[in-house]
C-alpha cells in the first residue's frame, strides 16, 4: 500500500475518529466505544456485505476463537508466560482467562498503546500474575525493559509472543518484520510466535477496497492486507508447528474449547482472509 500513515491532532483517547480497539469491542458485542466507531464498523461490514466477502464481525469471532485455541496449545507445549501485544480492549475469553483456566499460576502481560485500552485492561483485569501496559509495539525496548515486565515474565524460561490481528495495523515503513524480530531476539529457544495477519489472497479487490475504507474514514491505524510470503517472513528464526501459515478455520479445529461467554464460532469459509501459524524458537 502506497499511503502514509494519516496525522491527527492531539487526541489522547482517540475519540475523535474510528478507533481499531473500540471498533473491534463492538464487533465482540462489547460496551467501550462510541458512535463514530459503531458507524464506521458499519459502513465496513455494509461494503463488505455488498461485496459478498466476511464482515469485520465475522473477522472478531473469529479472531477470538483462534486466539484460545492458540494458547490452549501453547499451554499443552508447556509454556506458562505469555506477552499478548496489541491486545485490545478487555472482552470475553481474554488470554489470562484462557490461561488461568489451566494453570492459575501461568503469567500474561497485555501491551497496547492507546490509553483507554491500558485503563479499561487495568480495571478489568488486574489479578494475580497479569500485568497491563501501555506501550508502542513499533519500539519493542518500551516492552521489554518495562520494569513490571521484568518483574513478571522470566525471559530465561520460554515465553509465548503472541500478535493476534495486530500487524496488519502497521506500515511497511513501521517494520512489522523488524519488531516481532526484535522480541524474538529477547527470548529464549523453547519459545514460541503465535500470530494471525490479514491478507488479499482471497480476494484482492475487497482487500483494497476496505484498506481505502480506513483512509477515507481517518481509522486509527491501517488494515494493510500482505501475501502469504510476506507474512511466512515473520516466523524468520522460527520453525513452524503443525499445520504451518494457513487460514484461521483450518489452523488446529479440534483444539475448540471455548470459555463460558465466547461468541458463537462461525462456519468455516472459502477462501484465506487471514493467514495464521505458530512457530517454535529451537
Amino acid at each position: 500500500m502506497s499511503a502514509e500513515p494519516s496525522t491527527f491532532p492531539d487526541d489522547p483517547i482517540k475519540a475523535g475518529y474510528p478507533n481499531t480497539a473500540r471498533m473491534w469491542n463492538y464487533m465482540l458485542g462489547g460496551k467501550d466505544h462510541f458512535a463514530i466507531d459503531r458507524e464506521a464498523s458499519d459502513a465496513a461490514s455494509a461494503m463488505m456485505t455488498e461485496m459478498g466477502v466476511p464482515t469485520g464481525e465475522d473477522a472478531a469471532r473469529r479472531g477470538r476463537h483462534l486466539l484460545q485455541r492458540m494458547v490452549d496449545y501453547l499451554l499443552s507445549q508447556g509454556v506458562r508466560q505469555f506477552l499478548d501485544l496489541g491486545s485490545g480492549l478487555p472482552n470475553m475469553a481474554n488470554t489470562h482467562q484462557i490461561v488461568h483456566r489451566t494453570d492459575p499460576q501461568g503469567r500474561v502481560v497485555y501491551v497496547d498503546r492507546d490509553p483507554m485500552v491500558s485503563t479499561h485492561a487495568a480495571a478489568l483485569m488486574a489479578g494475580p500474575n497479569v500485568v497491563t501496559l501501555r506501550a508502542d509495539l513499533r519500539e519493542p525496548e518500551q516492552v521489554l525493559n518495562d520494569p513490571q515486565v521484568r518483574g513478571l515474565i522470566d525471559f530465561d524460561q520460554p515465553v509465548a509472543i503472541m500478535f493476534i490481528c495486530m500487524l496488519h495495523c502497521l506500515w511497511d515503513k513501521e517494520d512489522p518484520w523488524g519488531v516481532v524480530r526484535q522480541f524474538r531476539d529477547a527470548v529464549v529457544p523453547g519459545s514460541y510466535l503465535a500470530l494471525s495477519h490479514l491478507t488479499d489472497e482471497a480476494d484482492p479487490v475487497a482487500a483494497q477496497r476496505l484498506f481505502q475504507l480506513t483512509q477515507d474514514l481517518h481509522w486509527d491505524a491501517p488494515l494493510v492486507p500482505r501475501s502469504k510470503a510476506d507474512i511466512a517472513r515473520m516466523f524468520d528464526g522460527f520453525t513452524l508447528v503443525e499445520p504451518g501459515l494457513v487460514g484461521v478455520d483450518q489452523w488446529r479445529p479440534e483444539l475448540h474449547n471455548p470459555l463460558p461467554k465466547s461468541p458463537e464460532r462461525p462456519p468455516d469459509l472459502p477462501g484465506v482472509w487471514h493467514y495464521c501459524g505458530v512457530g517454535i524458537k529451537e
